[in-house]
């Protein structure tokens, strides 16, 4: 179980859902301000309002600090032995969840752990297709309605930087991942890409070194 992990997942759930206009992270800081004001209205005793005061903004620390972390915790392994494995083919799609700056029809989010698949197409062009579903968080807030359906990664083989294997946390349950830093129009990007299980994660890992440039691994015990 990771406690790290699951306070990384409330918060990126808390910085995406809205209620209404409002993202459900600036609640905290629209609690704390109502607390406030209800002591100063003689609403609510002081120490009450203070300790309401303390926790959101306790509350609101750890948000902002999950935010800086990207929401997710990548921590690098030893590359396990895996048994023999059939490559893959064009087109065959991976099925993973996968987290980095998406985009389509001219609009770029950034998403973790979202559903998602893997392909390389017959250029030897790789595609991560993220699938952003209708959904709702505590029965009120929901997922913005503009960003629900399909987004795009695409990188090219000469453009990865660097490939690392690992782990993710995000939520209680670590999975088995692989980090790429690639070249892209804006800059360097990062794109994790996190598996069910060890042999997916090397199906897909044998795929991106097939043609990439010669790459330096960074050291196991490394985070990002």
């Amino acid at each position: 179980m990771s406690i790290v992990g699951l306070a990384l997942k409330l918060s990126y759930l808390m910085s995406r859902y809205r209620l209404g206009l409002l993202p459900l992270s600036y609640l905290p800081a629209v609690l704390a301000l109502a607390s406030a004001l209800a002591a100063r209205a003689g609403l609510l005793e002081v120490g009450h309002a203070l300790l309401a005061v303390a926790l959101c903004v306790i509350l609101t620390s750890i948000l902002f600090l999950a935010r800086r972390q990207g929401y997710i915790v990548f921590c690098q392994r030893e590359e396990e032995a895996t048994p023999e494995f059939t490559p893959l083919v064009p087109d065959e799609k991976v099925l993973l969840r996968a987290t980095g700056h998406f985009e389509v029809s001219g609009m770029r989010r950034y998403f973790v752990e979202v559903i998602a698949a893997f392909s390389t197409l017959e250029t030897r062009e790789h595609v991560v297709m993220g699938w952003i579903p209708p959904s709702r968080f505590l029965l009120l807030a929901s997922w913005p309605k503009a960003e629900v359906g399909m987004w795009y990664i695409f990188f090219k083989p000469e453009a990865i930087e660097e490939i690392a294997v690992g782990e993710v946390r995000f939520g209680l349950r670590a999975r088995p991942a692989i980090r790429i830093s690639y070249r892209a129009k804006r800059g360097q990007e990062t794109l994790y890409l996190s598996f069910d299980d060890a042999l997916q994660r090397q199906r897909v890992l044998e795929d991106l070194r097939r043609d990439a440039p010669t790459w330096r691994s960074p050291r196991p015990g490394s985070r990002g």
